[in-house]
């Protein structure tokens, strides 16, 4: 089974989306008209988790009422995600990501819901919020942090993603041998467009593929671990 631990499906158009085939995807969003789209189509697609939430560049703008309405959609939703903080790219708005990611990290405690988690700068300090909200499961997609702390992450129980933009990330592509197996994801983050790639869940196969060559183990023994890994992560 394909698995897509982090994607935007809501920027693909309904025909990319029926070449997706019967892949497990979670589904995140950024803010809450895109949370209200997600959970519409995991409605109508098979395989999907919706995940709801703000993600940290929306932190800024979100009012309360905005809180309100990703709560309102918390009980029938997946999880919570895109989540996070970004100390790279707007972090003049720091202040604002803090009090939006806590308050949601609050709902995913109160609703029991996992989360997907954007650390973008901040990975040591999003694990560290996320252990004081006692979450029941957390994702940290795209790891981009010391194979140290991936070491951290993963001994307490949570799970960290590659994305297929390893193949033009090459440190990323090395910390897909680094994460432990028995806490690796993989994903998308498509359609984002990254280094002239246009990311989507398509290009799982050659993620898992170049994993596997990496970490010298078959094809199937990975592809199996991953999504083993993705049901404990978001469904278990």
């Amino acid at each position: 089974m394909l698995t897509d631990a982090h994607c935007h499906l809501g920027g693909f158009s309904d025909e990319e989306m029926a070449g997706f085939g019967g892949m497990l995807i979670a589904a995140v969003s950024e803010d809450v008209d895109d949370s209200r789209r997600t959970m519409e189509i995991a409605a109508a697609r098979r395989g999907t988790l919706a995940f709801v939430g703000i993600h940290p560049w929306r932190a800024a703008a979100a009012k309360d009422e905005d809180l309100a309405a990703i709560e309102e959609l918390a009980p029938e939703a997946s999880g919570l995600g895109e989540i996070g903080l970004d100390r790279r790219y707007h972090a003049g708005e720091y202040d604002a990501q803090l009090r939006v990611f806590r308050h949601q990290l609050r709902i995913a405690r109160e609703y029991d819901k996992p989360v997907n988690l954007h650390c973008l700068g901040a990975w040591e300090e999003c694990l560290d919020i996320v252990l004081r909200h006692d979450v029941r499961s957390a994702a940290f997609h795209w790891y981009n942090g010391s194979p140290q702390l991936a070491e951290r992450i993963s001994g307490y129980g949570f799970y960290l993603s590659v994305n297929a933009a390893a193949k033009v990330q090459p440190g990323h592509a090395e910390l897909s041998a680094a994460i432990p197996l028995r806490s690796l994801l993989v994903e998308s983050d498509g359609p984002y467009e990254y280094r002239g790639l246009r990311l989507t869940p398509l290009m799982i196969p050659e993620l898992l593929e170049s994993i596997s060559s990496r970490r010298k183990m078959p094809r199937e023994h990975v592809e199996l671990a991953v999504a083993e890994n993705f049901r404990a992560a978001f469904l278990g």
